[in-house]
């Protein structure tokens, strides 16, 4: 099985270039594949030997890059350049370089303060083999040319001709042709598989394999239904299973509940040829509680003699269908009587006097089928407004308030408690219906709510037979002192200088204006590690520390607006474990007589990278200890005569050995 990963972007070893560049010298005017389209244009590469003003080759002292569309005669010159010959010039080359490649990582790219050192030792290539692998590099030492001029309806072909001081030209060489039409060989990637785990989003495509296996990905996101797609950097990685590629990605900055949407092109290596552009594939971390209907009412109108039913969602846009069902029994016989993306419908096949019970079952736009929602019932009767609720009051017994009223009506179907934390402040529903058994009698209903602090109002809404609401009953109030409800933690994420914390918090309403956060390391006490408090707003927390191998727990409180706080939340446990990986992308070429290894970094904290070689019936023995920052290795001493096989080790910061790489060989092949 053939596994390639991509977490940034793949370069072709240049390495072949000069040996490409020695037979062309010989052949100056052979066209090669030497010309790519790609995102920011057409790229050419240069394969003569290094040239300047400052240090020219023999007479040659700059060069000149040429172009002419196909069914042009004449050639036109694009520009003149040279060979970078001082720090300056390189460093402003690099600045122009970083924006003309497909893709740029500046924590893992080489700087032109670690090649100039170098280069300048010379002024050629020799030891700059490992650094020119990356595309920004080669742009900026002028080895890999950029049109950003070139038309998307235009077939090119170029032309690299050395200039000599004499201002006559040297050698020179043309490409083949190129084209933005030009497309990269591979099949739609069929969207497979996604999932979400600690807030990251993980999916996955398949395709045929065909033609070369796909170096990068073009990756665009819309976050949202109706919004634009845009490119996003982000890690990826491509594999060949058989006959089929797998595509696999991750995007960790997305924000919760809300829908995006993903597609892939795979391209060739300089960003160039998509086609092939994937399914789209819908991905976004909802709660479920947000596509049960937030509001569902059912009206009876008995001079239409139908049933009007109502809804809202906290979340529409992402409501998919909503089935309706309906039963004359509450608790048996429902069946689905429509289906509908609206959000009312109105039932016409109705009896008067008949009492018919609803309620919804939603399908989100992923396909997912929510709970039921909760039941309503309409009957179709006289139109009748009740009379509001007396006598009502309220009294607090055990950390619970209790509201007791009267009804006098005769057609009262049931009530309805509202609540506010405020003096004449917004008053909301906190209770289902509370069927009436009789009129005249005394009704009483328990609010239950841990979390009410302060001077808490109540009213009694009723309702009559025709499902028609009362106006509100008079306000009566009550001072509560009870503490906050406890949050719950639900995740971590370990990162490389600490931890991040996810919690929920389900008061409803929220009384809480912000969190605590302790913790626990070891067999130590917990300790409150935030200065000040956390907002009520946030549903997370970044500890930043260093990571080692112990222990860590957490639990967090609430704290409301009197400064009262909740008693702790669950337990939550890290347990950090310091893996060391190996190396990846090992290779292995002949070169001047010595094997010639090249390697990707770990994605660990490096110390060193330990070097092993074995031939057949022999045991492997260490051959070199090289520094983190190295990526290449030459083994002169191997075995002659017989293939030479290699793997790597990776020892990290924290003393710990990774397992070993993959192998690669060379020698007598």
């Amino acid at each position: 099985m053939k596994k390639i990963f991509y977490t940034k972007l793949s370069i072709i070893n240049l390495l072949m270039l000069f040996f490409i560049a020695i037979a062309l010298q010989a052949s100056a005017q052979k066209q090669s594949k030497i010309a790519f389209n790609g995102y920011k244009g057409n790229y050419i590469y240069n394969l003569f030997k290094p040239a300047s003003k400052e240090h020219p080759d023999g007479e040659v002292v700059g060069f000149r890059l040429d172009r002419k569309e196909l069914s042009a005669a004449n050639w036109q010159t694009l520009y003149q350049f040279q060979t970078p010959g001082s720090y300056y010039e390189l460093k402003k080359n690099y600045q122009t370089a970083i924006n003309n490649v497909f893709e740029y990582n500046p924590a893992t790219n080489y700087t032109v303060e670690e090649v100039w050192p170098i280069f300048k030792q010379n002024f050629n290539y020799d030891s700059l083999s490992v650094y020119l692998t990356q595309q920004h590099l080669a742009i900026a030492f002028n080895l890999l040319l950029v049109d950003t001029t070139a038309k998307n309806d235009l077939v090119y072909q170029y032309r690299v001709v050395q200039l000599n001081r004499d201002g006559k030209e040297g050698l020179k060489y043309s490409s083949g042709q190129v084209s933005a039409s030009d497309v990269f060989i591979a099949n739609k990637p069929k969207k497979t598989n996604r999932k979400i785990t600690g807030g990251i989003f993980r999916m996955e495509w398949k395709a045929k394999a065909k033609g070369e296996l796909p170096e990068v990905l073009l990756v665009k996101r819309s976050n949202g239904l109706k919004m634009p797609f845009n490119r996003i950097l982000t890690s990826y990685a491509i594999e060949q299973r058989g006959d089929s590629v797998i595509y696999t990605m991750e995007d960790d900055k997305v924000n919760k509940d809300m829908l995006y949407q993903y597609t892939i092109t795979p391209v060739n290596r300089f960003g160039g040829g998509a086609q092939a552009i994937s399914d789209t594939l819908q991905v976004a971390a909802l709660d479920e509680q947000l596509m049960v209907p937030k509001i569902f009412t059912a009206k009876a109108d008995s001079i239409n003699n139908n049933i009007v039913l109502n809804w809202s969602f906290m979340k529409a846009e992402y409501v998919g269908l909503v089935n309706i069902y309906r039963s004359t029994d509450y608790e048996n016989d429902y069946k689905i009587i429509t289906s509908t993306n609206g959000y009312n419908y109105v039932d016409n096949d109705v009896i008067a006097g008949q009492r018919y019970y609803y309620y919804l079952v939603v399908t989100d736009r992923l396909g997912k089928v929510t709970e039921k929602s909760i039941r309503v019932y309409g009957l179709v009767h006289k139109l009748q407004k009740s009379a509001i609720p007396v006598n009502v009051s309220v009294s607090s017994a055990n950390q619970q308030n209790v509201i007791t009223w009267s009804d006098y009506n005769n057609d009262t179907r049931g009530f309805y408690i509202y609540r506010t934390g405020q003096i004449d402040g917004e008053l909301k529903p906190i209770s289902p219906i509370i069927y009436s058994s009789k009129s005249g009698t005394v009704f009483s209903y328990t609010d239950t709510a841990s979390h009410l602090t302060g001077k808490i109002g109540y009213a009694v809404v009723s309702e009559n037979l025709s499902n028609i609401r009362s106006d509100f009953s008079r306000m009566v109030y009550v001072v509560n002192s009870t503490p906050p409800t406890a949050p719950s933690l639900v995740d971590f994420r370990i990162l490389k200088e600490g931890v991040y914390l996810f919690w929920q918090d389900t008061q409803q309403p929220k009384q809480s204006i912000g969190y605590n956060i302790y913790k626990k390391v070891g067999g130590t006490d917990y300790v409150k590690i935030n200065r000040g408090i956390v907002q009520g707003l946030n549903t997370s927390f970044k500890d930043i520390f260093t990571i080692n191998d112990l222990a860590i727990s957490y639990k967090i409180t609430s704290v409301n607006a009197g400064g009262l706080e909740s008693v702790f939340s669950n337990e939550i446990e890290v347990v950090v474990d310091q893996s060391v990986y190996a190396p990846t992308s090992l290779k292995s070429f002949v070169n001047e007589g010595k094997i010639v290894l090249q390697w990707q970094p770990s994605q660990s904290s490096v110390a060193k990278y330990e070097i092993y070689r074995y031939v057949r019936d022999a045991s492997p023995v260490k051959i070199a200890d090289v520094e983190a920052k190295v990526l290449t290795y030459a083994d002169a001493n191997f075995v002659k005569e017989k293939n030479n096989y290699y793997f790597i080790k990776t020892i990290g910061v924290n003393g710990k050995i990774s397992m070993p790489s993959s192998e690669t060989y060379a020698g007598n092949r």
